[in-house]
């Protein structure tokens, strides 16, 4: 037995000494061959297994080899890939080329980072450097025109908000339809964009399809933004240091209203309500205020911008800090942000650690928008006589001869102040498990933190101070926080085998928990000097004073397990199988878990031996298809399914009072999607081209349910209804001319998107009607149902319509009312330009929405002549007076109707997104002045727009900014803020 063991110990030493005799070290330097520079970050792996490494600083690295016929793989983004016989040498120095097939760049997914040519998905990219100076609040508007199948609306141009965004069309009609954020990993909220620094990202990865959002289970049905903020590389410390200083303005009203003579006649001619005299009619003439003259202002915005990135082999860093202020175009308002951020990371042995971190301030003035009242600011430019002017002789605030309340007053006395608090942070490890090669375990845990300070308050001495508040005024000062932890774990295995097979296989559990909670006060009896808590008058039981109190929370959480597998052959066929398993604390206890998944596949066709006659033509030539499921419980409150009470005072007693009905059945909205495409290259790299199709299905739509009268409660949140989305993309992305000194390039992207109901399930005709809206079964969700407006008699001034049979009709009837088009955007897009000349380059970005409409409520409320004691549209000078008139406005003593078509208008526009102009001071001038760049630009956002639309801005994503009325969008309701016409000049140094 002991022989034994001694023989086996030494034909174990035997082996192991020719398998090091035979192992060698190698090393070399990678190089670009335009340049000649090393290039740092190449990979270089031994073929066959999974062993590799990456090149230094200098482009140097050091690998250890089996054997002499060890082939090494040398690979780099939007480098040709190199593989090298090892053979006897121990030096090994490799030049890399520029790959023209353009397609072997890595994309990040949130989850992995995939090399494109691999993905069987739908994923449009969008560099970072794109949106980085751009000088708006909310990064989200930047991306607008940029990619395919992307619709982004700014919807409101108040500093610091929000766009409304849409991937691949609505998917629902009562749940969330915008997309899933995810930031280094971690969810964030769209809402909380003004307080991010879009200059620290450094790319966009924008997932469409099914086989790139089931990776996200329930959270991934209206497709998913991924984004991924600027790393350091190794090498010395590089500083930049980026300064803006610009204008904006109000884009041009096309919506005409009267001047004080066209008004005062028109009261004449309806009876002079007012009862001028002469005198008054001499002294009102002579005024003429021009109420957007005084709403609004020249906003100033100012951006600066500096990082510091750098590092070694093994530690790499980026820090950056910025000072945002713009003040917007409406006086009063504004936004001011401060963030700073870092992200470091550490490479020790098999170990990799890293942290990235921001943390924001925001301050945001905000006015009221996206109504009808009449104190609102953006109203009053409408509403207020022309010859009426904001303060008197003696310089106080006027009182308006209508009785409205004057708007400059309640624009300048009250204030509307959030303040905001914001951090997101990830921390990662990640250890590659010698003992088995292509074996790592990864383990992240981030979170997003905000918190929100609100400040209103109301003067007592204007005019909503003296009708809310009965002449006391009011603070109110609210606070919520919220904390959304994201904790994802995974262990990935990669392989090569054979000399044609790869393949990765990851599973991952994750961890998504929530928490909110907010509290506030009214305070009444202001006086004094004091505008905070100390102008309050003390509240007793007796005096009147007592403020009101608020508070609330909630919590929820989502736990989640899925799997990815990927595999390749010769490098041209791929397949891709994901599978994810979630249960979520907003549902019924009969669905709190749902499957979701997708399988995907991909073929370089060009790599063919058939394609290689046709390789000039056809660089590379991929075709793909996919089909899966991901879910959707966006606005879906984490309490939506159960059965819920509230605290109620009844006769000084305290009790409960149900006020919601319990549901245990209600479950994910599901949205399949089957997607297929191609990319292609050609003419050596320079033009490159998408175009794809997909078929998208949203299934257990929710829809409150109408329940029965005697129940208490009228209707109740069910899965009930499919919707349907599908259509064609197309990018296209090319150099008209290319040389050493001279480069023109064009892009353009089209999407055309049908929206369809395809199911309702309800009593009677299934159609479920809401103001001028309908969803109906066959029809576009969110169409416009109303009665056809056909003009005026001309012999007695009446309005006309279409009966429901087309016949003409002097009787309004909501009975003839018909579908009349969509509030939904069918064809959408962008295209672009960029010239380059040696270090100057000049760039255009239009976007366009052609196909929606818009109900233009606020262009009813100013040719409705019962408002007759406020201004009007100039549109009423033509109103009906004389048989025989042929106008289209009937005469003043008719009814005004709003349900007809008379108020729709196309929703049609092209617009200069952006202009850019720059210029690059040569590298000999700049390493002069121990400087490694300076350059100068100009830049511009909407500076033109092409539309009919009568109003400011026909971009009209929802009837409020805030999405309360999200369901049913397309509709101006008033007081429009609409997007900045901002001009800005900067400077951008690098040393």
């Amino acid at each position: 037995m002991k022989k034994s063991i001694l023989l086996s110990f030494a034909l174990v030493l035997c082996l192991l000494q020719q398998v090091v005799a035979q192992s060698k070290t190698v090393s070399g330097r990678v190089t670009d061959q335009d340049t000649g520079q090393g290039l740092p970050g190449v990979s270089v792996s031994v073929k066959g297994t999974s062993t590799g490494t990456n090149t230094g600083a200098d482009g140097s690295y050091s690998i250890a080899v089996p054997s002499d016929n060890t082939t090494l793989v040398y690979r780099f983004i939007g480098m040709t890939t190199q593989e090298i016989v090892v053979g006897a040498r121990s030096t090994v120095n490799v030049t890399l080329s520029t790959d023209s097939r353009q397609l072997a760049e890595l994309v990040v997914t949130g989850y992995q980072t995939q090399n494109s040519r691999e993905i069987s998905g739908s994923v449009a990219s969008v560099s970072g450097e794109e949106v980085a100076l751009n000088p708006i609040g909310s990064f989200d508007q930047a991306l607008q025109g940029r990619a395919p199948g992307i619709l982004i609306q700014a919807n409101s141009g108040q500093p610091g908000a929000a766009a409304n965004v849409l991937i691949r069309g609505r998917g629902s009609l009562f749940g969330g339809n915008q997309p899933l954020y995810i930031l280094d990993g971690v969810e964030i909220t769209a809402a909380d964009f003004a307080t991010l620094n879009p200059a620290d990202f450094e790319s966009f990865s924008v997932l469409k399809d099914a086989m790139s959002t089931s990776i996200y289970g329930s959270r991934g049905a209206n497709g998913v933004i991924v984004i991924t903020t600027r790393r350091g590389r190794a090498g010395k410390t590089q500083l930049d240091y980026n300064v803006q200083y610009g204008f904006s303005t109000m884009p041009e009203n096309k919506l005409k209203l009267m001047n004080s003579s066209q008004k005062l006649d028109y009261e004449l001619a309806n009876g002079n309500p007012y009862e001028w005299d002469d005198d008054d009619l001499a002294r009102l003439r002579a005024v003429n205020t021009n109420w957007e003259d005084v709403f609004f202002r020249t906003g100033v915005t100012k951006n600066h911008t500096l990082s510091a990135s750098g590092g070694s082999e093994n530690t790499t860093y980026f820090l950056s800090g910025s000072i945002f202020d713009q003040s917007g175009t409406v006086q009063t308002t504004g936004l001011e942000r401060y963030t700073g951020r870092a992200n470091i990371e550490n490479k020790t042995g098999a170990f990799t650690f890293g942290l990235n971190s921001t943390f924001g301030y925001s301050e945001f003035t905000n006015t009221s928008e996206a109504n009808t009242g009449i104190a609102t600011p953006l109203n009053a430019i409408r509403w207020t006589n022309p010859y009426e002017t904001p303060y008197d002789e003696n310089g106080n605030y006027t009182q308006m001869t209508s009785g409205q309340p004057n708007a400059l007053q309640q624009l300048l006395e009250n204030t509307n102040l959030r303040q905001q608090l914001k951090g997101v942070a990830n921390f990662y490890v990640k250890y590659d498990i010698k003992a088995v090669p292509g074996l790592s375990v990864r383990t992240n845990w981030g979170g997003d933190y905000t918190s929100n300070e609100n400040t209103n308050y109301i003067d007592p001495t204007t005019p909503s101070g003296a009708s809310s508040t009965g002449g006391r005024g009011s603070l109110t000062r609210s606070y919520n926080r919220r904390f959304r932890v994201t904790g994802t774990t995974s262990a990935t295995y990669a392989t090569e085998f054979g000399s044609d097979h790869t393949l990765s296989v990851s599973l991952f559990n994750e961890v998504v928990t929530s928490k909110y909670r907010n509290l506030g006060f009214t305070g009444y009896g202001l006086g004094g000097a004091f505008e905070n808590e100390s102008g309050i008058t003390p509240g007793t039981a007796t005096n009147g004073f007592i403020p009101a109190v608020a508070g609330g929370g909630e919590e929820s959480a989502l736990l989640s397990y899925f799997v990815t597998a990927n595999y390749g052959f010769k490098e041209r066929y791929f397949v891709s199988v994901t599978g994810r398993r979630d249960g979520s604390s907003r549902f019924g206890a009969n669905n709190r878990w749902a499957n979701f998944g997708s399988v995907g596949a991909s073929w370089i066709v060009s790599d063919e031996a058939f394609m290689q006659n046709l390789s000039d033509i056809f660089n590379e030539l991929k075709l793909k298809i996919s089909y899966g499921s991901s879910g959707n419980q966006g606005d879906i409150a984490p309490f939506q399914p159960r059965e819920l009470y509230s605290r109620a005072v009844y006769n000084g007693v305290s009790g409960l009072v149900q006020n919601q009905l319990s549901n245990p059945d209600l479950r994910w909205e599901r949205r399949t999607t089957f997607n297929t495409g191609f990319e292609l290259s050609t003419l050596n790299g320079r033009l490159r081209s998408t175009l794809e199709y997909y078929d998208s299905r949203t299934t257990d739509l929710f829809l409150n349910r109408q329940l029965s009268r005697t129940s208490g409660y009228r209707s109740l949140l069910y899965n009930v209804g499919e919707l349907q989305n599908k259509g064609v993309e197309l990018y296209l992305n090319g150099d008209v001319i290319s040389t050493p000194d001279f480069t023109w390039s064009l892009n353009a992207n089209l999407t055309y998107n049908r929206n369809r109901v395809t199911e309702l399930i309800g009593e009677g005709d299934n159609d479920v009607i809401s103001g001028n809206y309908i969803q109906r079964e066959g029809e576009s969700m969110n169409s416009l149902y109303m009665v056809r407006y056909a003009g005026v008699n001309p012999d007695n001034g009446n309005a006309q319509y279409l009966t429901a049979e087309g016949e003409i009709t002097e009787v309004y009837n909501a009975a003839d009312r018909v579908i009349v088009g969509t509030t939904e955007v069918p064809f959408f897009g962008g295209f672009g330009t960029t010239l380059r000349f040696k270090g100057i380059e000049l760039s255009a970005l239009f976007s366009f929405v052609q196909g929606n409409k818009i109900f233009n409520n606020d262009r009813m409320n100013v040719e409705d002549p019962s408002y007759l004691w406020d201004n009007l549209s100039a549109a009423l000078l033509n109103e009906w007076r004389t048989p025989g008139q042929v106008t289209d406005i009937p005469r003043a003593t008719q009814a005004m109707r709003g349900g007809t078509t008379r108020f729709v208008e196309d929703g049609d526009f092209l617009r200069l997104r952006n202009l850019n102009l720059s210029y690059t001071l040569p590298s000999s001038l700049t390493n002069a002045i121990h400087l490694r760049r300076v350059s100068v630009f100009a830049q511009g956002q909407n500076l033109l727009t092409w539309s009919k639309f009568q109003g400011f801005d026909p971009e009209i994503s929802t009837a409020s900014p805030t999405g309360d009325d999200s369901r049913y969008p397309g509709t101006l309701t008033g007081a429009q803020y609409p997007a900045l016409r901002t001009i800005t000049f900067g400077l951008n140094v690098g040393l």
